[in-house]
């Protein structure tokens, strides 16, 4: 059986990225295509968003969390890119065992998407990205990983561990 794993789609060399470039890893490949079959996933475009595009931020406000344009806080992307991570959610996930994530990125970053209040101001706090933090709240046990932890031998082999044995675990609940 083939493993399955999410990926951004701009870590596998997809011009997805807002200013129409990627962020192609090569250890991403390298590491984990000859383990797994590499989904690459980009929420925004998936959203229906262009490349290029203007880059959106993460805003914390009275609201609750909202993605919005960098240059103007009107042009809020925050349902779209929600229904499309809902979509993907129910669609795709439940084939997935494990997900490499773009850090920092308003979308896919898991631990480290910097925060801005209503006024622009970095805030003191990091957080996961849109998508990233739908797919960990609804697949708590999922496992992930941005391509910077990645890089570090010993995270990339035990997320490579827990990926193989959530596939398993998966094989074993579906018999």
């Amino acid at each position: 059986m083939v493993i399955k794993i999410g990926v951004s789609a701009c870590l596998v060399g997809h011009r997805v990225r807002y200013d129409a470039e990627d962020q192609h890893n090569p250890l991403v490949e390298r590491q984990l295509a000859s383990c797994f079959e590499l989904i690459p996933i980009c929420p925004e475009v998936g959203a229906g968003m262009a490349v290029p595009r203007p880059p959106i931020q993460v805003i914390q406000g009275r609201a609750g969390i909202r993605l919005c344009e960098v240059d103007d806080h009107t042009h809020d992307v925050t349902q779209q890119l929600r229904r499309y991570a809902q979509h993907v959610i129910s669609e795709l996930a439940p084939e997935l065992s494990g997900f490499v994530f773009k850090s920092r990125s308003p979308s896919c970053g898991i631990d480290d998407t910097p925060r801005f209040d209503e006024d622009d101001q970095l805030l003191l706090s990091v957080g996961a990205g849109l998508f990233a933090g739908m797919l960990m709240k609804q697949f708590p046990s999922l496992p992930v990983i941005d391509e910077c932890k990645l890089e570090q031998p010993q995270q990339c082999r035990e997320f490579i561990r827990r990926v193989r044995e959530y596939a398993k675990e998966k094989r074993i609940n579906h018999r």
